[in-house]
């Protein structure tokens, strides 16, 4: 998702919508919390450029919000590498694995972060991302993994977004009813996942991909905002959680 050139304060976007009970967050990270997609655009696209191929944002966004397995299969059937799937992966990690340091939080990541925890939300990753990855990136950014109560990776569940499987896996963790969880996706994969799951859904379009947007707009979340910074907490209702929390992983 995109950050726009002036950052409102926190809970200045002028919405009119009403107020949702509400037991519990998860946030998708690549996109979400962090500028992930610049940085792995530039892993993505090393194979390709090394073989005298372009890899497009148009093609980065298909893949957006999608596990390693279907992302490779995706990329090197769409651009005719001669390479295996998993040839395309281990590129990718080789150059990627250099690039972590440089990723960086959204301004409004950190603020919200904080506004949703001094309102006593219990929230939860829910990423794509394989745990060493995920892992990885969160030694960059530790104030972000400290936040949250529970996280799932994508090596933990069997079926990927847009399956529901990811949403409904971090609301059992967090304790919480997946009808009264608010996802944060920048990816219109994950926002299919989070409404299948029965989540209310606030959709981040990334402005590098204007190809996805008919998708959000089709998908209609509950929220479309250019920025995490324009979310406005106001909007939530805390409430106690109907189930019991999973220990942190």
């Amino acid at each position: 998702a995109s950050e726009t050139a002036s950052m409102p304060e926190l809970g200045d976007a002028a919405l009119a919508d009403p107020v949702f009970d509400v037991e519990g967050i998860i946030f998708d990270l690549d996109g979400t919390l962090i500028d992930y997609e610049g940085v792995s655009h530039v892993a993505l696209a090393a194979p390709l450029a090394s073989r005298g191929k372009d890899y497009t944002w148009d093609l980065h966004a298909r893949i957006v919000g999608t596990k390693p397995e279907d992302w490779s299969r995706i990329i090197v059937t769409s651009s005719e590498l001669d390479m295996t799937f998993e040839a395309y992966r281990r590129e990718y990690f080789e150059v990627i694995e250099g690039l972590y340091s440089s990723i960086e939080a959204w301004p409004g990541t950190l603020p919200l972060l904080s506004a949703l925890k001094e309102r006593g939300f219990p929230m939860a990753i829910a990423t794509s991302s394989p745990r060493e990855s995920f892992l990885k990136k969160m030694q960059i950014h530790p104030a972000i993994l400290e936040a949250m109560d529970t996280f799932v990776t994508g090596d933990e569940v069997v079926h990927g977004k847009p399956a529901p499987d990811i949403f409904q896996e971090a609301a059992h963790r967090l304790g919480c009813d997946p009808k009264r969880c608010v996802v944060f996706e920048d990816s219109p994969l994950g926002i299919q996942g989070a409404q299948t799951a029965g989540c209310l859904t606030v959709a981040l379009p990334d402005q590098r991909m204007p190809s996805n947007l008919p998708r959000f707009d089709a998908l209609g979340a509950t929220w479309t905002l250019q920025a995490i910074s324009d979310f406005n907490v106001s909007h939530l209702n805390r409430v106690s959680r109907t189930g019991t929390p999973v220990s942190k992983p």
